[in-house]
């Protein structure tokens, strides 16, 4: 109790101290006294009934006094509570504290005068505590008022000191010292709260210094910016130039950027034109850039840049002029008119050149570039237009394999636009779902009623006809399709095995193939796997099909890629081998499941004995490492039969079945499972 009646207390004095008007100090500072003097009437009530008892005054006397004095100590705290006027609560408090009062001096006057005198004292002392003077003037009055009655009628008092006596003693002192208290505390924050504010006054006025200090310094920059206005136009006028200068260079390399060589063109077609001399344009693209992006950062492709111009430059003659196109587009505009075996010859020592290696970052790279060359005016007559010539030849360039040197030809232009329609013909064919798959079985060579299928894409175009995979999936590859494209089939070879299983009971096994650029994509492995997941496709009914590329560039990551799908549950074949690089102690390092051999290998059994013996060699091998074979391109019997002879787990060709759509497998299957 007396801890809540702390925490009363003091929060009634931090409120008074923290008020910001005097409305709110008058209401804070009334509810405060109400609280001290009712807690001091319900005091002097006991008080009261205590030494009346002691004395042995009439029960009346004491019954009433006691009585008077808990009433108005009661009176007060109600007060605390009710929803009045401040002022009127000063009134009524101050009349209950004159009526305790004068209920105190008719009954004890005579035996208490000095402890009477000593609680008007405290009153009026507690009264000054106050801004509202209601109080004080209250005590004033009543003292003015107390003092001649005592004098006519108790005109002799005695003091009558006993226990009582002292027992009333000390609560007045006890009050006394709680009202210093509490008028110290008051004081004190008030105080705090003024040193406070003297605190912030202070700061605002450094604050104000600060910023009259900040206001002289900024006139006197601007005073200096003034100064200098006139410099500033100086610079901006030599600036003009420069400016030019930059409007016409490639900031990363500092050669002629592709305005400048287009109008170097326009310049060159100008001096030419009554009497024309031939120039050429070289259009140079660096082959695979985008792969030193992407492994070694675009920091290591700018320095790649920054030194294939470096090295260009010291080579070249000083009348020819390089710019950098953009991105990784180079070009030389050779001023000198040269015939075309000079031209062919300065360019193939520039693109020997550059297929020294390159430092970047403490690492070697080597990069080979695609070179294409337009003549003016025999292959164009603008500058826009020798330039098209010129990239038309280096795309022929790199059609040709890359790194090497294409002279423009107008029937390439021809073959342009035939790529160019051919790869929009393939992106609205993939957007309009016309690609279908078709599925070749795989027998087992031993049991020829067990077979396998692998799932081959098809696309027919409008005005083509069947478009070769060999010609649509290097272009998909190309414009970045192919991994949209190898997921559709996937998804296809998943609804295949779960459609078969439904309608005809029947598991199959199909595999699908992934080319070594989808299966670099950062998504792969998550898509291969979602899709696997959506359609409810066991994993070990597919199989991946992969070339020798996929481990070209980086064997341990493609390595731990296919781990993570034999982990999964997928089958992997290496499809094609003997057309690339592997060797059978390569084949150690690969964990694959099985082997496709290529089917030229295949078409040359029964003519070369060389050959027959190579093929029962790498099935012997490879059975010994504990994978399967399979030969593809079977379309003899005397083929099958030497397959057999050698062990051979699977064939696949046109001897046992061609790729079959979804009716003509629906038909095969059945005839099988009739077989059994």
């Amino acid at each position: 109790m007396i801890k809540a009646m702390k925490f009363h207390f003091e929060k009634l004095i931090n409120r008074i101290a923290e008020a910001d008007n005097q409305e709110k100090i008058k209401e804070n500072e009334t509810i405060l006294m109400l609280s001290m003097l009712g807690l001091m009437l319900l005091l002097a009530a006991v008080i009261s009934g205590i030494i009346g008892t002691y004395w042995q005054e009439r029960l009346i006397m004491v019954v009433i006094v006691t009585g008077c004095l808990f009433c108005c100590g009661l009176f007060m705290m109600l007060l605390i509570r009710m929803k009045q006027d401040t002022r009127l609560k000063t009134h009524l408090m101050s009349m209950a504290l004159l009526l305790g009062l004068l209920a105190t001096f008719v009954a004890y006057y005579q035996r208490v005068t000095i402890i009477f005198w000593m609680i008007f004292l405290i009153m009026i002392i507690m009264s000054n505590m106050m801004i509202q003077r209601t109080l004080f003037y209250y005590m004033l009055i009543a003292g003015i008022l107390f003092f001649p009655v005592s004098l006519l009628y108790y005109p002799i008092a005695s003091i009558q000191i006993d226990d009582a006596f002292n027992l009333a003693l000390v609560a007045v002192l006890s009050c006394i010292i709680v009202a210093s208290i509490v008028t110290n505390r008051i004081y004190q924050q008030i105080l705090i709260k003024k040193s406070a504010i003297y605190a912030d006054t202070v700061s605002q006025k450094e604050d104000l210094n600060q910023l009259y200090d900040d206001v002289v310094a900024h006139q006197q920059q601007l005073k200096a910016q003034n100064e200098l206005l006139f410099l500033y136009n100086t610079q901006i006028e030599a600036n003009q130039e420069r400016l030019e200068f930059l409007a016409y260079t490639d900031t990363l390399t500092g050669m002629p950027n592709r305005k400048m060589i287009l109008e170097q063109i326009d310049l060159m077609i100008d001096l030419n034109k009554e009497n024309p001399h031939h120039f050429a344009l070289v259009f140079i693209d660096l082959d695979n850039f985008k792969k030193i992006n992407d492994s070694m950062g675009h920091g290591a492709g700018d320095l790649l840049l920054q030194q294939v111009t470096a090295r260009l430059r010291k080579t070249m003659d000083d009348k020819d002029l390089l710019g950098r196109l953009g991105g990784d587009e180079l070009a030389i505009l050779i001023r000198r008119q040269i015939s075309d075996e000079k031209i062919l010859g300065y360019t193939q020592e520039l693109l020997n050149l550059l297929g020294n290696p390159f430092r970047l970052d403490d690492k070697a790279a080597i990069i080979t570039a695609s070179f294409g060359i337009a003549i003016w005016p025999v292959d164009a007559s603008t500058s826009g237009d020798l330039l098209k010539a010129a990239d038309t030849a280096m795309y022929k360039a790199k059609a040709m394999g890359k790194n090497c040197v294409q002279f423009y030809r107008k029937e390439m232009k021809t073959e342009v636009l035939y790529k160019m329609e051919l790869e929009n013909q393939l992106i609205e064919a993939f957007e309009k779902e016309m690609f279908f798959v078709e599925y070749q079985p795989i027998v087992d060579v031993a049991d020829q009623k067990k077979a396998g299928f692998e799932a081959l894409l098809r696309w027919e175009a409008p005005d083509r006809g069947l478009v070769s995979p060999a010609e649509f999936i290097p272009m998909a590859e190309e414009i970045g399709l192919i991994g949209e494209l190898g997921e559709w089939v996937l998804r296809q070879a998943c609804e295949k095995i779960r459609e078969v299983r439904e309608q005809y009971d029947i598991d199959i096994h199909i595999a699908v193939n992934v080319s070594a650029v989808q299966m670099k994509r950062p998504d792969f492995l998550a898509g291969v796997k979602a899709v696997i997941r959506e359609t409810g496709t066991p994993p070990e009914r597919l199989t991946f099909e992969i070339t020798e590329s996929v481990f070209i560039g980086n064997m341990a990551q493609a390595i731990e890629i296919i781990r993570d799908l034999k982990d999964f549950g997928v089958m992997i074949s290496l499809d094609d081998f003997g057309t690339g690089y592997s060797s059978l102690s390569y084949l150690l390092q690969l964990p694959i499941d099985v082997l496709k051999i290529d089917r030229s290998f295949i078409a040359q059994i029964e003519k070369e004995e060389k050959n027959n013996r190579i093929i029962g060699s790498i099935i012997e091998m490879v059975h010994g490492l504990g994978i399967q074979v399979v030969a593809e391109g079977v379309e003899e019997i005397p083929q099958f039969d030497f397959l057999k002879d050698k062990h051979c787990d699977w064939i696949q060709g046109y001897l046992m079945s061609r790729p079959l759509g979804d009716v003509a497998m629906a038909e095969y299957l059945l005839q099988q499972r009739d077989k059994d």
